[in-house]
């Protein structure tokens, strides 16, 4: 007995489907992906508060604002985010909105807690930059991935790539020019230097790895 499969077909070879309905991500695979994003995000930024450094999007402007100001990093990234909800509830949803307030008040948190409870008595510029970039952009993935972000630009970057298939990645580099012509006057050169190598690692591997077609469960 002949066997047929119901095919869908479209513009685009890689969306097309044969009846089969993609798995979906259970409550626990949530929880856990973002309790994965949230430690990682948090870890990366408290590697960048010890070297000195920053990144870009709302981060970057918590960063510039906070080294300007003495206000701590965690209180400014909380109270920066908040218009992007705005955002999330009108164009994404009230779940999302819900899950991304909570990754960015974890993150808020952990920044902060980090440091003591982990040691950094060495860490050069240029290193901590590429780390920091790695550890942030796997911790983003995992957050954009199981229906969250880390807030601010995130919410934006992740609407957009949503609803365009424009990558996150790439929107998030715009916005990282404004947020660096910005810290030109609070970071020397060097660290400066530094902190750009370390958005371009983070925009990069974003950009690269978070990609509709290559992950399968939604």
């Amino acid at each position: 007995m002949a066997v047929e499969l119901s095919e869908t077909t479209s513009a685009s070879p890689e969306k097309a489907t044969f009846g089969i309905q993609k798995p979906a991500h259970s409550a626990f695979d949530n929880t856990q992906g973002q309790l994965f994003g949230i430690i990682m995000t948090s870890f990366g930024i408290s590697i960048l508060q010890a070297a000195g450094l920053i990144t870009g999007q709302a981060a970057g402007l918590a960063f510039v604002i906070s080294y300007a100001t003495g206000v701590k990093f965690g209180i400014l990234f909380f109270l920066i985010n908040l218009p992007f909800y705005l955002l999330a509830i009108a164009r994404i949803g009230w779940k999302f909105t819900a899950r991304s307030l909570i990754a960015v008040t974890g993150v808020s948190v952990l920044s902060s807690l980090f440091p003591s409870v982990v040691g950094y008595r060495l860490l050069e510029p240029h290193v901590a930059a590429v780390l920091a970039g790695f550890c942030i952009g796997i911790g983003v993935i995992g957050l954009f991935r199981h229906g969250s972000s880390g807030g601010g630009v995130g919410i934006l970057a992740y609407y957009v790539q949503e609803k365009t298939g424009f990558r996150a990645g790439w929107l998030q580099a715009l916005f990282d020019l404004v947020i660096f012509s910005a810290a030109a006057f609070v970071l020397d050169l060097q660290a400066l230097i530094a902190s750009m190598i370390g958005a371009a690692v983070l925009n990069a591997f974003v950009a690269f790895n978070h990609r509709a077609d290559w992950y399968v469960a939604r």
